[in-house]
């Protein structure tokens, strides 16, 4: 009876040392497997995907989403999958700088994208230049705060607040001098933005100076607060100055009720530029209907020039149900193929061997082939559209143009 007790015991003990044995080698096999799947890269930042910002930052998410799905296709980056971080900063800066917070110190993100706006942007650079982070923006302009950042910002928008109504004087100057408009009206945003896409940098570029060097007398400049929701007032100002130039600098919402008011108040300036946000690109815009009509605004890129991704882009929002492609999908994949180039190219995710490198090749991206200036930002190219008979046409510069531009009769 002993002898089986010990036999038994003895099989018991057996078992816990095969059991023991097994979990061991289960465990070694778990972390040889874990060791085998490299860690995945992490890629952060914040939309406005409730606000005001909210119908840009879905084209931003929906371009980051594809661009996401590609990557990981293609083998991810260093050979390590990515992963996406993006939170929503509801449009609201105070929130954005605790969502960069969180990313940099909680999530410990490896590469960061800006937020969409200067509003929101300018309010996190900070942070940013505190971690020692690169910020990838494809959300917003700043000349100034480029220049503060001293190259640690690295921007896909080709062209800065100063020079956002360039192209279109440039486009006046080459018209019939009877045909040239004379009297300028401007409304400006209460916002950092608008106001330097008005007044320029140092007595460089803004609205103001390019009216003045055209031979245009501004007859009316007006500002408005953000929140502005009526501007007949603005409007009815504008026609009895009869200001054959209206040149309206501001965000999404108000860009597209300057347009609204001026139709209803019969108002037949030869330009209208809704020159601040690149609002005529945005599937909100077909929506105004006859005001829409031969209204003229601002883009990066157009379909047919070729860079590499745009037709790609183009044909994957159109499937979406968009007539044109949103300026804000243009940089936002921009930014991204700068990422994925740079990182590649410099076969590291150090930020400072990554801005060296950024700074010192070319990128092809859906906006231009990019080389960068000292300062982060691209070197200066603008495409400017006029809405005519339902779609987008280019008017400007020359060489692409896709439909010569139509000046309304007063």
């Amino acid at each position: 009876m002993m002898g089986m007790v010990a036999l038994r015991s003895g099989c018991a003990f057996g078992l816990v040392v095969a059991l023991t044995i097994w979990g061991a080698a289960s465990a070694i096999w778990g972390a040889a497997s874990a060791a085998a799947q490299p860690s995945p890269i992490v890629v952060g930042g914040t939309l406005g995907l409730t606000g005001s910002f909210a119908e840009p930052s879905t084209d931003y998410k929906a371009v980051y989403d594809r661009w996401l799905d590609e990557i990981n296709k293609k083998g991810g980056l260093l050979g390590r999958p990515v992963k996406m971080i993006i939170y929503n900063d509801e449009s609201t800066p105070t929130v954005a700088q605790s969502l960069y917070n969180r990313l940099l110190d909680q999530d410990q993100v490896d590469l960061v994208l800006a937020p969409y706006t200067t509003f929101i942007g300018g309010a996190i650079v900070p942070i940013m230049l505190s971690h020692q982070k690169l910020l990838f923006n494809g959300g917003f302009v700043g000349v100034n705060i480029f220049k503060n950042a001293k190259g640690s910002i690295i921007g896909s928008y080709t062209y800065q607040e100063p020079d956002y109504t360039r192209g279109l004087f440039e486009l006046i100057k080459g018209l019939p001098e009877d045909k040239r408009p004379k009297r300028v009206a401007i409304f400006t945003a209460q916002n950092p933005f608008p106001l330097v896409v008005r007044d320029g940098v140092g007595g460089v570029g803004g609205a103001i100076n390019y009216a003045k060097a055209a031979g245009a007398e501004v007859v009316v400049n007006e500002q408005y607060p953000p929140n502005t929701t009526d501007f007949t007032g603005l409007v009815q100002k504008a026609k009895a100055a009869n200001a054959d130039l209206v040149l309206e600098l501001g965000l999404p919402n108000d860009s597209l009720q300057v347009a609204r008011t001026v139709q209803q108040q019969g108002y037949k300036p030869s330009i209208l530029c809704t020159c601040g946000s690149q609002v005529t690109t945005l599937a909100a815009w077909p929506k105004l209907g006859s005001a829409a009509e031969g209204v003229f605004g601002t883009t990066v890129s157009w379909p047919t020039q070729g860079y590499q991704g745009l037709a790609e882009l183009a044909d994957a929002f159109k499937a979406r149900g968009y007539d044109t492609l949103p300026t804000y999908a243009i940089v936002g994949y921009a930014i991204l193929q700068v990422l994925e180039q740079a990182v590649e190219g410099a076969k590291t995710l150090d930020q400072q061997k990554l801005k060296a490198y950024i700074h010192s090749n070319e990128f092809k991206t859906a906006a231009g082939n990019f080389r960068y200036q000292e300062d982060g930002t691209p070197v200066f190219s603008q495409v400017v559209l006029q809405y005519v008979n339902g779609k987008n046409q280019v008017v400007w510069p020359k060489q692409f143009q896709t439909a010569a531009p139509v000046l309304k009769a007063p």
